[in-house]
């Protein structure tokens, strides 16, 4: 049997390999990969529902002629629960609504499959129409260290443009109050005391993180996306939170619906588009006056080893004629031109979600400086600092 190796293969970009094998074999090992590496301890009603799916031939069937022949392999399990959760969320008093609320317990598979053959046609609409988002608000605590880290020394009013931005909600990273702990100790906070959306990042590892003394109000909001979230709308909210709100993970919801309420109040910039070939001409438009951060969490997985070098381009060449910052928040194996932090910090962590590295590339005078910032968990959740001699 092929065996996974969890440095190279993981849930995003992802699992994407030549095999012989039948391709429902293939699906079923991939919904087992999830259920190992992603569910379990985080979401036991996916980890149920991932063993069981893997185990059914004809449900796998389905699902492989669901998706659209262009999906890649590695994203169709993902996928198909937010097509799945999008139509639980749509019939809230279904049985499988109430195990996915926390309100029922049991096996969740047959009134899963309940669900699945009731709403077959929305479900295969949902996998060839819609895309996986993933705008975890709880990224924001990871986030506000590196934009503090980027504005070192800067004097100048600051645009954020984020790469895959979804809806947008991590360009609010400002309005959320965000309590850095170690153990139970307050290290430092940010952000207003009265904010709706509160966030919790633990801090570990030896290193303290630079936090920033004061929190700056960026002076404009913006990004680009294929399929950009549009917050007014409830079809596009319900769909984020199929993505985003795997069942089991109480604070989700209610951090999901309360960060959309604050983007609906100021609805950010988000333009229509792909990064690859966009990017240069979105980001010519931002005022030299303004200091420039770019950033993107989870986003360049999505995007082909030869985009990402082209996105990659697109930003080093307009920072050979501006000061700027280019943010990202990535598995290493998507973000080549940094140096990834040592192997034994990402072992440290396996098994409390995809470690994934900050890490900042910045142009100062037309020279350019690349550093791995931290690791951290995927969702914001804790943070291990790599940067020595900042606390």
């Amino acid at each position: 049997m092929l065996r996974f190796d969890r440095q190279h293969l993981t849930q995003s970009d992802t699992l994407e390999f030549v095999s012989e094998r039948d391709a429902i074999e293939e699906l079923s090992d991939l919904f087992v990969f999830l259920a190992d590496h992603d569910f379990a301890g985080y979401s036991p009603t996916y980890e149920q529902l991932a063993r069981s799916i893997a185990a059914n031939t004809q449900l796998l069937e389905f699902v492989l002629t669901s998706a659209s022949p262009n999906t890649r392999r590695g994203r169709i399990p993902v996928l198909f629960f937010a097509a799945t959760h999008d139509r639980i969320l749509a019939n809230p008093y279904s049985e499988i609504a109430a195990m996915y609320r926390g309100d029922s317990t049991g096996n969740p598979f047959p009134p899963f499959m309940d669900l699945v053959d009731k709403e077959r046609e929305a479900i295969v609409t949902n996998m060839r129409t819609r895309s996986v988002q993933t705008n975890e608000a709880g990224r924001s605590s990871i986030l506000s260290l590196a934009f503090g880290r980027a504005r070192n020394g800067v004097v100048a009013p600051t645009t954020l443009f984020e790469i895959g931005p979804s809806a947008g909600l991590n360009l609010f990273f400002d309005l959320f109050r965000i309590d850095f702990m170690r153990e139970d100790t307050l290290l430092a906070c940010a952000g207003p005391q009265e904010a709706s959306v509160r966030l919790t990042c633990d801090v570990r590892g030896p290193n303290l993180p630079p936090f920033p003394a004061d929190q700056f109000t960026p002076i404009s909001r913006s990004g680009i996306d294929p399929n950009p979230i549009d917050v007014r709308s409830e079809d596009e909210r319900r769909w984020l939170q199929a993505c985003v709100c795997w069942p089991g993970i109480a604070d989700r919801p209610q951090r999901l619906a309360a960060a959309l309420e604050v983007a609906r109040t100021s609805p950010p910039h988000l333009i229509s588009g792909d990064a690859v070939t966009d990017l240069g001409q979105a980001l010519t438009q931002i005022p030299t006056s303004e200091h420039l951060i770019v950033f993107a969490t989870w986003a360049l997985a999505y995007i082909n080893a030869e985009g990402r070098q082209k996105v990659l381009a697109t930003i080093d060449e307009l920072g050979t004629t501006r000061d700027l910052d280019f943010i990202t928040f990535e598995e290493p194996r998507f973000t080549s031109w940094v140096e990834p932090a040592d192997a034994e910090v990402f072992e440290t962590y396996l098994g409390e979600g995809t470690p994934t590295q900050l890490s900042l590339r910045s142009w100062r005078g037309g020279v350019c400086t690349t550093t791995a910032l931290a690791i951290a968990h995927p969702h914001g959740r804790w943070i291990h600092w790599l940067e020595e001699n900042h606390g």
